[in-house]
Parts: C-alpha cells; structure tokens; sequence
C-alpha cells in the first residue's frame, strides 16, 4: 500500500516539476528576446520636416543637411523612426498636439521653448540681409534696413524678430520665391543664411552681395512634450557625440 502512495506522489509531482520546467524556459525565451531584440517592442518616432533646400528636399539623390543629421541621430541612438514631409505649421500644430513625434530644423527661441521638448543644436546657422550684386544699397546696422521690404519664408525665427519690431517683411514658403522676387525687384533684401542663398543663387545664376549679418539662431530638433526625458536625454547624449567625433561636420560639408 504504502508503495502504490509513493507511485501517486511521484506522478503527481514529475509533471509540476515539467511544468515548472517549461515555464522557466519560456521565461527565458522572453528576457532572450528583450535583450537582443529591443526595436521589436519601441515606439517609432515620426520626425516632420518641409520642404527646405538645401536642409531638406523632397526627392533626389539628396535628402538635405538636416535630414541627414537627424537621421544619423536617430539611427545612432537605436529609436525607430520615419521622416515625412509636410508644412511648417502643420508640422508645428501636430507636434505641439501629438506624442511620439517631432520636426526639425527649428529656430530655437525664447517664445517656443515652453512648446517642445528640445534637441539641439543639429546645427547653428546665422541670418544675413543680401542684395543684388550692384544695386547701391547700403545696410551698416539694422536700422539701415527699416524702410526696405525685406524677403524671408513662414516660419523663420529671424524674420519674426524683425516683424516684431516693425520692418516691412514679406515671408513666402520656401526660400526659392525669395531669390526669384528679389531678382525681379519686388523685394529690396532677402533675409536668409549663406547655406540657402548659396543653395538659390547658384541655381537661379544670380550673384549677390551679403549686406549685414544680424541674427544667430540655433536650428534644434523640437520633440513633443510627452516625449519621455530618458529619449531626450539619449538624443542629445549622441548629439554631443556627433559633434565631438566630426560627424556634424562631415554631414555639412557635403552640401558646401
């Protein structure tokens, strides 16, 4: 009797001990695959940016300076992401109201800063008023351009600056209208930084003249503010990175 007892112990208790067994294996399994497949479970980050030669283009060989900074930042650091077109103040208005989103390049100012959550800077560009090459105008401080209609795009830090202080500014979507109303004379300067006017004059085969230097902004990537501190913090941690192993400017170079 005390036999067949122990053959029921022992057959009640070897398939909990298989069970258990089992059980422990999956465990593994699934902390296996968290370690070495971590993207599997992230979130994928929608980064928005317009149409912004020579920063960013909607088609070509080329995708632009930011694109290819931010891109980099995003591969390097191990976050999922996708890059989409779209207007500035879409992209805005979808940023400022949605989590797991971005957009880039933005001027960083004092009255965005509460908005967004903030990366940067991708890079740091300056803003300059130029004219056409022989057109006699003379711009040695920036009250020197107060009564001149002054050319910029929707969404410059810059041209809002001079808005805000009275200057007859005329913003357009994209830099591109800028240099084609300058060289028709329906504005007497475009506000613009040398990458872009570079960029614009050479297509157009307009020569300019660089009249006054006057704005320097930081081009940030700005991130919603639901994004998680610990995202944040690793972007920027690489950012730094990029910078201090010359990949920033390398990224640069190429469009020069």
């Amino acid at each position: 009797m005390k036999n067949e007892l122990a053959k029921i112990r022992v057959l009640r208790i070897e398939p909990l001990r298989a069970c258990c067994k089992n059980v422990k294996s999956i465990l593994m399994v699934l902390v296996l695959l968290c370690v070495f497949t971590p993207r599997a479970f992230a979130v994928t980050y929608t980064l928005y940016t317009e149409v912004l030669p020579p920063y960013s283009f909607s088609g070509g060989p080329q995708k632009g300076v930011a694109v290819d900074i931010a891109s980099t930042l995003f591969e390097r650091a191990g976050i999922p992401f996708e890059v989409k077109i779209t207007p500035w103040k879409r992209a805005y208005v979808t940023v400022s109201e949605t989590a797991n989103t971005c957009f880039f390049p933005v001027q960083r100012n004092q009255e965005r800063e509460v908005f967004f959550r903030w990366v940067s800077p991708l890079y740091i560009s300056q803003t300059a008023f130029y004219g056409l090459k022989g057109d006699g105008i003379k711009v040695r401080t920036l009250q020197d351009a107060k009564s001149l209609r002054i050319g910029s795009y929707n969404g410059s830090a810059a041209a809002e600056y001079l808005d805000g202080i009275g200057y007859d500014i005329k913003t357009v979507v994209n830099d591109m209208q800028n240099i084609k109303k300058l060289n028709r004379k329906r504005i007497d300067l475009w506000a613009g930084d040398p990458l872009s006017v570079r960029h614009f004059s050479g297509l157009e085969g307009v020569e300019l003249d660089e009249k006054l230097v006057y704005f320097t902004t930081l081009r940030a990537l700005a991130c919603s503010l639901q994004t998680p501190e610990s995202i944040v913090e690793k972007l920027q941690k690489e950012l730094n990175a990029m910078y201090a192993d010359g990949t920033i400017e390398k990224i640069l170079k190429n469009y020069q």
